[in-house]
């Protein structure tokens, strides 16, 4: 091996290092409990496989590059003073749990709460605005509305903030930005959900992921039927060991 070529490999290898130990100072304390990811998951089976530890595969390459890119945005785009901001919610009990107290329970306490991390809590005149910042790649695409399951993940994270400090935020707002384009800002606004709605989502969810395996949903992250022809889901050979229909 030249001596040129021994420096470029060091130079990558320090850089997914440092890729890596910035993927983990941001999750590093993350709970050992049901995570807003896990609800708002397009296939609950995937949030069901995602907690067997045997089925937990090394992260590659290209997903450590994907979620870089998330982490340099919203470790740079503080839009307000409330920012990253960490709840713990009992969905049964229906009650805010602080984390420092989630952090001593055993398993079967910390079985009905969720965790989840609000990024930016913003206040535009009298109303509270729940905004959450995705990065995504349009290629020509214009974005016109926000996904189900981010509008989902915001109207739990209302859920929550409401239980965790009496704050009723009236809107949600999903920030896109688009890697291609220099991070080309797309705002969508809509209307948060009623509280007593997300909050019977939220249950009927918990009682489906405690009950056994659920139903696969096949999507574009498993169909292969995705501009770029790939799975993005660790699962799909053990999906279909499992009985995932073709």
């Amino acid at each position: 091996m030249s001596r040129k070529q021994e420096i470029s490999d060091f130079v990558l290898a320090a850089f997914h290092k440092a890729q890596r130990d910035a993927l983990w100072k941001n999750s590093g304390g993350r709970l050992d409990t049901w995570h807003v990811s896990d609800f708002v998951s397009p296939c609950l089976r995937k949030s069901h496989y995602g907690k067997i530890p045997e089925l937990k595969s090394e992260m590659t390459d290209e997903m450590a590059a994907i979620l870089y890119q998330g982490v340099i945005v919203h470790d740079n785009s503080t839009l307000s003073s409330i920012n990253e901001l960490t709840m713990c919610y009992d969905i049964m009990k229906r009650k805010s749990i602080d984390t420092s107290v989630v952090k001593n329970m055993d398993d079967d306490e910390k079985k009905n709460i969720i965790t989840g991390t609000l990024d930016d809590l913003v206040k535009v005149g009298d109303d509270f605005v729940i905004c959450d910042k995705k990065t995504y790649n349009a290629r020509g695409y214009t974005k016109k509305e926000a996904s189900p399951e981010h509008i989902k993940q915001v109207n739990i994270y209302a859920v929550m903030l409401e239980a965790s400090y009496g704050i009723h935020a009236r809107y949600g707002c999903n920030l896109y930005l688009d890697k291609g384009n220099g991070y080309k800002e797309t705002p969508i606004v809509y209307d948060v959900a009623p509280l007593l709605d997300t909050q019977k989502m939220m249950e009927d969810i918990l009682h489906e992921l405690q009950s056994g395996m659920p139903q696969p949903t096949i999507t574009f992250l498993c169909n292969l039927k995705n501009r770029d022809k790939k799975c993005y889901c660790n699962y799909l050979e053990q999906c279909k060991k499992d009985g995932r229909p073709e």
